[in-house]
């Protein structure tokens, strides 16, 4: 039976929203009058790569394990979050239905607790079975065909989650020219608060020697001049490479490349997830890594916005 990940309930609803013309599917979160938006917060998680058989291991790491670990953390939060947002990788390697099966499994807890999950396509993913498995996460109308894409607001700010899935366990990703023409459009018609947009892909640009551009996004300059473009948007929230890093881009851009839920490429990097809070004026960022003794657990970044945004 497919897996529904957006409750109802919880002071949230789902509506349809219409926008220069063009019927707009968004999850949009009805806060409840008492409720102060500095005190809510998010979890941020990216490459569980979760396989079909739930003892599977990559570099010495169980990767279900490992999930499930971070889903204890989370219900044992003094207060839940507003939400999780898984960005990309949830599968191990090809995005088959029995890797999805076993994530279900793992994320049923959190979707009993009353906590929307949303979640972005990565290289490892394959869209078919995921929607098979995750009924919820399809869309009735698609934002760009062909992609998953949506858009969430919270009362301080707007996340983009885009699709960068080019080719499925095909390393390079791409957002695709239609995506970017949407993205644009989405941007300037949601200008009146903060943006973040989120895709699993890192920034990778052309190099001299040779001509080409390996394993990040295959169009990250178009995406970056989108951006840039664009002073409300604040930050780009990514994955993929399995190195949490935080870090700046032309003094306007934050860059925040989320830890692997799962293993890890260099063992000095830490696995685990992130705690965020979207203020109206800075992204508030506390890495919760699973080995509690790495020295970088419990590191917090304040990310201050490079430009206030009135609301309208």
């Amino acid at each position: 039976m497919p897996l529904h990940l957006i409750p109802p309930t919880r002071r949230r609803f789902l509506q349809a929203a219409l926008v220069g013309g063009t019927a707009w599917f968004a999850s949009r979160y009805s806060v409840a009058a008492e409720s102060k938006a500095s005190d809510e917060w998010w979890a941020l998680l990216s490459d569980p790569h979760i396989a079909a058989d739930p003892k599977e291991s990559a570099r010495g790491i169980t990767m279900l394990d490992c999930l499930n670990r971070i889903v204890d953390e989370i219900l044992a939060e003094p207060s839940p979050p507003e939400g999780v947002i898984i960005n990309g990788d949830c599968a191990y390697s090809r995005g088959q239905a029995e890797d999805y099966a076993t994530l279900s499994t793992a994320l049923r807890r959190l979707a009993d607790a009353g906590l929307p999950i949303h979640m972005t396509m990565g290289n490892h993913d394959d869209r078919k079975p995921f929607y098979d498995t995750f009924a919820s996460q399809r869309a009735d109308n698609a934002l760009v065909d062909g992609k998953h894409v949506s858009i969430l607001s919270t009362p301080t700010t707007n996340l983009f989650l885009m699709d960068s899935l080019l080719e499925v366990n095909v390393v390079t990703g791409e957002l695709g020219q239609p995506q970017l023409d949407w993205l644009g459009s989405a941007l300037d018609a949601h200008s009146e608060k903060p943006a973040i947009v989120f895709a699993h892909h890192n920034l990778q640009f052309e190099l001299k020697e040779p001509q080409t551009i390996i394993g990040g996004l295959k169009d990250s300059q178009q995406l970056v001049d989108l951006l840039s473009a664009r002073p409300h948007v604040q930050a780009y929230v990514f994955g993929h490479t399995h190195h949490w890093n935080v870090s700046e881009m032309q003094e306007e851009l934050h860059l925040v490349n989320l830890p692997a839920c799962s293993y890890v490429f260099n063992p000095a990097h830490p696995n685990g997830w992130v705690r965020a809070k979207f203020g109206p004026d800075q992204l508030a960022l506390e890495l919760r890594a699973l080995d509690r003794s790495h020295p970088q657990h419990g590191e917090q970044h304040e990310l201050q916005y490079a430009l206030a945004v009135d609301a309208r």
